[in-house]
C-alpha cells in the first residue's frame, strides 16, 4: 500500500509539471515566439523532465535501490503512454514512441538514482 501512494504522489506531480509545460510550449508556439521545430524537440524533453522530477521523489522516499524503484516507476508510465497512445491517438507502434519510452525509462531511473542518493545526504 505504501508503494502505491508512493507512486500516486510521483504521478500526480509529474503529471502536473506535463501538462503545465505542455500548456506553457502550446502558449508560445500560438503566440509565435517559438517554431515547430523547437515544439517537436519538446515533445521529447518535457516527459523527461517530469518522469526526472517524479524519479527523485520517488527515490527520496524509498529506502534503498532508487535504480530499482525508478524502473518501477518508469515501467509504470510507459504503460500509461502506451495505453493513452493506443486508446486515443491509434498511432500504433513507431520509431518514435520507441525512442520516447526509452528517454521516459532513462529519466526515471536517473530520478530515482539521485533521489536516493539525496535521501541519504539528507540523513548523514
Amino acid at each position: 500500500m505504501l508503494f502505491l501512494k508512493r507512486i500516486g504522489k510521483s504521478l500526480g506531480i509529474s503529471l502536473i509539471i506535463l501538462l503545465s509545460l505542455t500548456l506553457l510550449i502550446t502558449i508560445l508556439n500560438y503566440i509565435g515566439l517559438i517554431g515547430t521545430k523547437i515544439v517537436n524537440v519538446f515533445s521529447y524533453i518535457t516527459p523527461f523532465i517530469s518522469l526526472f522530477i517524479g524519479g527523485i521523489i520517488i527515490g527520496k522516499e524509498s529506502i534503498n535501490k532508487g535504480w530499482l524503484e525508478g524502473i518501477k516507476y518508469g515501467i509504470i508510465c510507459i504503460i500509461i503512454f502506451f495505453i493513452f497512445n493506443f486508446l486515443a491517438f491509434d498511432t500504433g507502434f513507431n520509431i518514435s514512441n520507441i525512442i520516447l519510452y526509452i528517454i521516459t525509462l532513462v529519466a526515471s531511473i536517473l530520478g530515482g538514482m539521485i533521489g536516493i542518493n539525496l535521501r541519504k545526504n539528507e540523513v548523514q
